[in-house]
């Protein structure tokens, strides 16, 4: 195998990995779901493992490809997560809630899915897959190797730059939402006896009450998304950044998303 045919593999299964995220999260969620964190149909640590378990598994036995492919993955979704959680503090998969998790990063269930698959991808997808690349002239897999790693960096490049403007921009309105709910704690303190309050904090104004400063100060500061911004933040599962008061990064990441696409409309 050359290495266009290895660039060309990876975005067969890179897309195949969306095609299956995609029409099972939106199956789970009834609704549609652009899976993966680029603007195009691709997630690329499908491609990667696909790949890898090509490369080397094709020619070992089928428990030890099992037991390779698990571990593979795990360390891969692993890596993957955590380096996405620290560049965004935000998960585009979440396994909190799944049996034998690791910070919600990687489950047991999933990375026995992902060793089957490597199976299945190895030993059956593969060898079915590789029979009309052999009739493809190499000059044009070449040409088309050149071609999907271009818009795939440019992709990349555009999403990682719009992110983490935006980053930036959320940080600094934050501060601003985090001081009007600062604000309203205030307001409702000077309102209530001295034994309320004492009460803590944070239980005295509803979630409603706080979406609605939110909701108040995007509109005040005009925040929009572009259609990347959207695109990767409809992607997201959850925000894993911990803020003064908790669940203001979950409720602003809502509420622009309901926002923006009502002036898309």
């Amino acid at each position: 195998m050359n290495i266009h045919q290895v660039i060309l593999y990876f975005f067969v299964y890179s897309f195949l990995g969306w095609v299956y995220e995609t029409i099972f999260v939106s199956l789970r969620e009834r609704e549609w779901s652009n899976r993966g964190f680029l603007m195009g149909p691709i997630c690329p640590i499908y491609g990667v493992g696909a790949v890898a378990a090509v490369l080397i598994c094709s020619d070992i036995s089928i428990p030890m490809t099992f037991l390779l492919c698990m571990l593979g993955s795990a360390v891969m979704e692993y890596t993957t997560a955590y380096v996405l959680d620290k560049l965004f503090h935000a998960s585009w998969w979440d396994y909190s809630n799944m049996p034998f998790n690791v910070n919600g990063y990687i489950c047991l269930p999933a990375s026995l899915m992902f060793g089957a698959a490597g199976v299945l991808i190895s030993k059956i997808l593969h060898p079915i897959i590789s029979v009309p690349m052999a009739y493809i002239p190499e000059a044009v897999q070449e040409a088309a190797a050149f071609l999907l790693v271009a818009v795939c960096a440019s992709d990349l490049t555009l999403t990682v730059s719009s992110l983490s403007d935006f980053a930036v921009r959320i940080k600094e309105f934050e501060s601003r939402v985090n001081n009007a709910i600062s604000n309203k704690y205030d307001e409702l303190e000077n309102t209530v006896s001295d034994k309320l309050a004492t009460v803590k904090r944070h239980t005295m104004i509803t979630d409603k009450t706080r979406e609605s400063i939110i909701e108040r100060e995007i509109k005040k500061a005009d925040l929009r998304l572009s259609r990347i911004q959207m695109n990767a933040l409809q992607g997201i599962r959850r925000f894993k950044k911990e803020e003064l008061y908790e669940g203001n990064l979950g409720k602003i990441h809502a509420l622009l998303l309901k926002i923006s696409s009502k002036r898309k409309k």
